[in-house]
């Protein structure tokens, strides 16, 4: 058995995403989400234009990074534009929104229970994303493209639309090279200004120390046998072990210092990594 001076690791800490590394993907995650939050009243303006009515509005929910993995959005009810310099960008408006949408747009007597999508429905939100993709790129940058699957890191933006009593979301995707794009054209730092903060971030990580003090072997009868209370004789280690996590830095030694027990490296670490 094994007694370590430690606690099980926190699960607090988040792990690092090497696809981040060197990227500045939060940067373009803020600048985003400021260009979007400011470009709502536009969208909102346009709404409200095209339904003929005042109770409709859209406001920004969220902009954060996104994971895309391959059977994540429906091709079916997706709309796809393709900026010309690389990288796509991916809208989808839920369902019973996009339908109430476009029954208003296009003066329904009344409104469907159906939650199935029409080609007329899909104009719309084809409309609604290129409206959202100026706020990105100029139009004239952009294309529609046929849907194919995105995968690696991206960012991903919610919007809520209200109309009338209703409310629900429409979402919008950037894909990676999409992200790089953006970065380039709006001019944002380099990855290379970013290596230095990386390093003082990194530097400042807190890690758990772990260090053996003692080690015993024991018959599995005499541990089953064991009870609260018992004493069980232990000798410390002449040679410590020190690691983080799996991975062993270096040994030291225990010693008593100003009558308590400390650790004393010793001068292999070299040796021990």
């Amino acid at each position: 058995m094994e007694k370590r001076v430690n606690e099980p690791i926190s699960t607090d800490f988040k792990l690092l995403d090497v696809e981040l590394l060197g990227k500045p993907i939060h940067i373009i995650r803020e600048k985003l989400a400021s260009l979007i939050s400011d470009s709502c009243g536009s969208l909102t303006n346009e709404l409200q234009n095209w339904l003929k009515t005042n109770q409709v509005e859209a406001q920004l929910t969220t902009v954060e990074l996104h994971t895309f993995s391959s059977s994540e959005m429906d091709k079916s009810s997706t709309s796809v534009l393709r900026h010309q310099n690389g990288g796509t960008a991916f809208a989808h408006i839920d369902n019973t929104l996009l339908i109430k949408l476009a029954d208003r747009f296009y003066g329904a007597s009344i409104e469907r229970d159906s939650h199935t999508l029409t080609s007329s429905d899909l104009r719309l939100q084809e409309r609604i994303s290129k409206h959202i993709s100026q706020w990105l790129a100029p139009q004239n940058m952009w294309s529609t493209v046929d849907f194919e699957s995105a995968m690696g890191i991206g960012i991903h933006a919610e919007l809520t639309i209200k109309i009338d009593e209703f409310q629900s979301t429409l979402h919008l995707k950037l894909d990676s090279h999409l992200v790089q794009t953006l970065i380039e054209q709006l001019e944002l730092p380099c990855p290379e200004n970013l290596y230095q903060p990386f390093c003082r971030s990194l530097e400042s990580t807190p890690v758990r120390l772990n260090a053996v003090l003692s080690k015993k072997q024991m018959a599995l009868s005499d541990v089953l046998n064991l009870q609260p209370n018992d004493i069980l004789p232990i000798d410390l280690l002449n040679t410590v072990p020190v690691s983080i996590g799996n991975q062993t830095l270096f040994s030291g030694r225990v010693a008593e210092q100003d009558g308590q027990l400390v650790l004393i490296f010793n001068h292999d670490k070299e040796s021990q990594r």
